[in-house]
């Protein structure tokens, strides 16, 4: 089938932009399509622009709202906005991983520019505070929104840096790529009772359990197993989960979606015995989890979010052995430290901005700023 003119290096037709909070049978299939199912879909897209994450998300009291652009009759960009609103600050949004534009399109600065004038009229008019992470290769999104009126963001609603392997690697590369301590364990797993499986809804409420203890541990807000029950069934099978057992029993697990060409880690959690940590038991997940992708023919492994500390650390050259906590775990497989493009953020009222750039001075200021971010990310006001 011959590729539509605006996909196909002519040129293209003037751009439309519609935005509205309904997606029709229609607009939601051609939406997932650009997002991660179809032929112009970037490689590394993400679920969180998905409807069905729009869908996950209301169920913890976000709305979602979508900026469309057209190039005659074909979707070749947008945005899906989640929004809700929140005590003292307002009807709040933030847009995760987007806008995507499909890939091979020609007409990217016009496009661009029409994203970033629509985004900036919904911030201004329609929202107290929009904050903004921009997909891979979306720096130039973030220039505009820039030139519009945002500014940096530090808030961090959505981790714009993480470490990544490339799948293209044979699988004795990828090996060689992990920690000294880890290739041993690759052939010690099995003689020391631990396996790997995939996991089926039933064990939904064993993840919960173990994200809950994790992030008692390492200090996150846990998810509920009905909130990851949602997840799994509007994703369907772009939700992966794994299950590690010690002497059959089951002791850890992690949760990935995939999305375009990529799998990326969501929630893990594991059993806090001083026996499973010494059978690395989460690290067999995890490695099982990179030969599951590898074999499904994806691009990209992510570990999802790691600190700024680390990403600091790491890009002035340091080893992963001076790296701390999750963030050591996740580097000793080798990955690849990546960057999304500079998150923005605008905050419409001028007051509102001064009340939260003087709030971050402060203890309580910053714990207010952090619960706001908690509520963004797992829907809890408290």
């Amino acid at each position: 089938m011959p590729l539509p003119e605006s996909l196909a290096g002519h040129r293209p037709p003037a751009v439309s932009v519609t935005v509205t909070d309904s997606l029709g049978p229609k607009s939601s299939a051609e939406w997932t399509r650009l997002v991660g199912g179809g032929k112009h879909s970037p490689s590394d897209g993400d679920v969180a622009q998905l409807p069905a994450w729009a869908r996950l998300r209301g169920t913890v009291g976000f709305t979602a709202r979508y900026v469309l652009v057209h190039s005659g009759p074909d979707l070749v960009a947008g945005a899906q906005l989640l929004e809700r609103r929140l005590p003292l600050l307002g009807r709040v949004g933030y847009l995760p991983y987007g806008p995507v534009v499909a890939d091979g399109f020609s007409g990217r600065t016009s496009v661009t520019a029409a994203l970033a004038d629509a985004l900036t009229d919904l911030a201004r008019t329609r929202l107290r505070m929009l904050f903004v992470q921009p997909p891979p290769g979306g720096e130039a999104i973030s220039a505009a929104l820039l030139d519009s009126g945002f500014r940096r963001s530090t808030a961090d609603v959505a981790p714009g840096r993480s470490l990544r392997l490339d799948l293209r690697q044979d699988s004795a590369e990828l090996r060689a790529g992990l920690s000294k301590r880890l290739r041993t364990w690759t052939n010690r797993w099995s003689s020391r009772g631990v396996s790997v499986r995939i996991g089926t809804d039933a064990d939904l409420d064993l993840l919960a359990t173990l994200v809950a203890d994790t992030g008692e541990h390492q200090g996150f807000a846990p998810v509920s197993a009905s909130y990851l029950r949602t997840l799994v069934h509007e994703l369907g099978r772009d939700a992966v989960l794994f299950v590690g057992e010690l002497d059959g029993t089951p002791v850890a697990s992690a949760l990935f979606t995939r999305c375009g060409g990529t799998l990326k880690l969501r929630f893990a959690g594991m059993n806090r015995s001083d026996e499973v940590g010494h059978a690395n038991v989460p690290a067999a997940v995890q490695w099982h989890a990179i030969g599951w992708a590898k074999q499904a023919g994806l691009r990209w492994f992510d570990f999802g979010g790691i600190s700024a500390e680390a990403a600091e650390l790491l890009a002035l050259g340091a080893g992963r052995g001076e790296l701390r906590g999750v963030d050591r775990f996740k580097a000793s497989f080798g990955g690849q430290l990546h960057h999304c493009p500079p998150a923005v953020e605008l905050i419409s009222s001028r007051l509102l901005r001064a009340g939260y750039d003087l709030s971050r001075r402060w203890p309580a200021g910053r714990r207010a700023i952090e619960l706001a971010k908690s509520a963004l990310r797992t829907g809890r006001t408290r």
